[in-house]
């Protein structure tokens, strides 16, 4: 009953969406008589954080791992990376970034853009991101901004509202935070070099295209410079503005995923949460039906390629730039 308990307790105090807890004190004597042992604790549980109504919040169950024939030489395939960067022969540079659930996306992320760095414009492919590390994705924005709000993330708190805010200038990316009844605080933190800063970029996005790729596709459009920033894709993304945490319970191997934070783009829009209750995905400026891959990619790299005719100039360093 402890465990059920701890679950009940943790999600009432972290969930943000305080609307969808209107009867949460309901649930806890609930399965008083019910419940007996750890696994009838786990199912009340389910129930419990199944009557929410929100997709993200839940127990997470760790995958049924399959046991491979005893004689059997197939070998598991290697999985792609999740970052790749290319410089093409007509000097455009390539990004692709997949996800941001890797620890190291950073470190990935800087090594591709250290190879497109001396590109005349970036072409930014986040098809299939659904995102990942929050944090990770806004440092990622360094490379491309040098100036500006990259996203506001608000949170529960006891007396109302935790606010943080994350920026870039020229020599730094911090976050302030803001409590009821507090003074503003400050976090410093690594800041990435603006080395594709200023430069045309066309962002290739799809329906998959998610939360932290939603963020940072916010952040690059709404700190670039007019003529220089251009979305293509196959469809609007879902419209995640929402970022979930997961917490072990002390002495239990139980995790509990819970939508803690609502996130806002540099312009104070909120993207909704995926169509639960709102959905404001962003829409492509140029739509490309039917995309297998190659389909948007081309149009992507007409469209950059007329960018620079149009007289979009790329700086000579990246110190030179503005966003």
């Amino acid at each position: 009953r402890a465990l059920y308990l701890d679950i009940w307790e943790l999600v009432g105090v972290t969930c943000y969406d305080v609307k969808r807890l209107s009867d949460w004190n309901s649930w806890e004597h609930r399965f008083d008589d019910e419940i007996d042992s750890e696994e009838s604790a786990l199912r009340c549980a389910d129930e419990m954080l199944a009557s929410l109504g929100d997709t993200y919040t839940e127990r997470m169950v760790p995958p049924v791992v399959a046991l491979a024939d005893a004689g059997s030489e197939t070998k598991a395939e290697e999985k792609p990376s999740d970052v790749l960067g290319v410089l093409t022969p007509n000097n455009f540079g390539y990004l692709r970034i997949s996800s941001f659930d890797d620890p190291k996306i950073v470190e990935m992320v800087d090594a591709a853009v250290k190879k497109i760095a001396s590109c005349v414009g970036v072409i930014l492919d986040l098809r299939q991101n659904s995102g990942g590390r929050m944090h990770e994705a806004l440092a990622c924005c360094g490379y491309f901004v040098t100036n500006g709000l990259l996203a506001t993330l608000k949170f529960r708190h006891a007396e109302g509202e935790k606010v943080r805010q994350y920026f870039v200038n020229e020599d730094q990316f911090f976050a302030y935070e803001q409590e009821p009844n507090l003074p503003r605080s400050l976090d410093m933190y690594t800041r990435q070099p603006a080395l594709l800063a200023g430069k045309p970029i066309v962002i290739i996005l799809n329906r998959r295209t998610a939360s932290a790729g939603e963020m940072m596709i916010c952040a690059l459009v709404q700190n670039g410079e007019v003529g220089k920033v251009h979305m293509v894709g196959s469809g609007t993304t879902p419209g995640k503005g929402i970022g979930q945490a997961v917490y072990e319970l002390q002495n239990s191997d139980v995790k509990i995923r819970v939508t803690r934070s609502h996130w806002f783009a540099p312009g104070g829009e909120w993207l909704g949460d995926c169509g639960q209750t709102e959905a404001n995905g962003i829409g492509p400026d140029t739509l490309v039906e039917n995309d297998r891959g190659r389909e948007a990619l081309k149009v992507a790299s007409d469209k950059l390629r007329a960018m620079l005719e149009e007289g979009a100039e790329p700086p000579t360093a990246a110190s030179e730039t503005a966003a």
